[in-house]
């Protein structure tokens, strides 16, 4: 099998991952780990820390989350968007630093610590496989990796090409229940022929992907490339859209699943079906704003008449 069509995952381990190159990398794993069994006091303590640090050494970072704050919620106050920048921070350092626990969870582990809300939904999803329409939040690992346990589906996977080291433990962390992560360039293909199996279908719906497959549409008011695409699958898997976000507390360590009723989604206008997208999207994310992984660049394609939002 070719590189091109091989998933990721299991992934075999190497000698070569060994090497002394990639020793700063194990002993983050390892550091993981061991927080893993350090308790939740601990991680949210250097959580802050980190969070604080990364925001005074990547102030550009920090101005891209706060400009996606701005140009989605103009209305509210300047105090209330600092706080939401704030609390992302913490969050998402928090849920990073979770990755350990994520990892060497047995089997069942994950769904026993995980508060749902909609469990019928959830329940419904066992039984009936379906799209899952999510987004980049700060508890998208663990909602992927508590869904597996009990959900049989395939995944999109962008491989860590500069470090093989870290594509060796996140592909054993995504697909080591089951769950089959193919790289992006395989395209919908294989996600479509999965969902007419009666496998469901982690699908994340929120990032920019350039103008070429996407159209505008709006998202929080502001013109956004969306690509328009679950309505069609949906369409032609015959199987249901079910929305959820991962979220999490940072004050207990908890995370939940939100999910919301399945939904019909247009498939057939590029700017109906991508604006349709958008407003499941803002739903998932308008309860807790500050769950949304805000430091991605969601705006970064622009329209043909306008500057890039993110200039300095």
């Amino acid at each position: 099998m070719s590189p091109r069509r091989a998933a990721v995952g299991p992934p075999v381990f190497r000698r070569g991952l060994l090497a002394p190159r990639y020793w700063p990398t194990w002993l983050g794993i390892g550091l993981l780990r061991l927080l893993a069994v350090g308790g939740h006091p601990l991680r949210r303590t250097v959580a802050r820390a980190l969070a604080g640090l990364y925001r005074r050494l990547n102030p550009r970072r920090a101005g891209i989350i706060a400009t996606n704050l701005r140009l989605c919620f103009p209305h509210q106050t300047a105090a209330t968007r600092e706080q939401w920048l704030r609390q992302y921070l913490d969050r998402h350092m928090l849920a990073l630093l979770d990755l350990g626990r994520i990892r060497s969870a047995g089997r069942g582990e994950l769904t026993r610590q995980t508060e749902v809300e909609g469990q019928a939904i959830l329940d419904r999803l066992r039984a009936e496989p379906g799209l899952i329409l999510t987004v980049h939040s700060v508890g998208l690992e663990w909602a992927a990796a508590m869904l597996a346990e009990t959900v049989l589906g395939s995944t999109i996977y962008k491989p860590f090409a500069r470090n093989p080291v870290i594509d060796w433990w996140f592909g054993g962390m995504r697909t080591r229940h089951g769950t089959e992560a193919l790289p992006r360039e395989r395209g919908m293909g294989p996600h479509l022929r999965a969902l007419r199996s009666g496998r469901s279908f982690f699908y994340i719906a929120d990032e920019d992907l350039g103008a070429e497959h996407s159209v505008f549409a709006p998202f929080f008011g502001v013109e956004k490339a969306t690509l328009p695409l679950a309505g069609k699958l949906a369409q032609a898997s015959r199987r249901p859209v079910y929305p959820v976000i991962g979220q999490l507390d940072e004050t207990t360590g908890q995370y939940r699943l939100r999910f919301l009723e399945p939904v019909d989604l247009p498939a057939g206008n590029d700017r109906e079906a991508a604006a349709a997208i958008n407003r499941v999207i803002e739903d998932l994310v308008i309860d807790d704003p500050a769950q949304l992984m805000w430091s991605l660049k969601y705006f970064k394609t622009t329209p043909p008449d306008e500057a890039d939002r993110y200039r300095d």
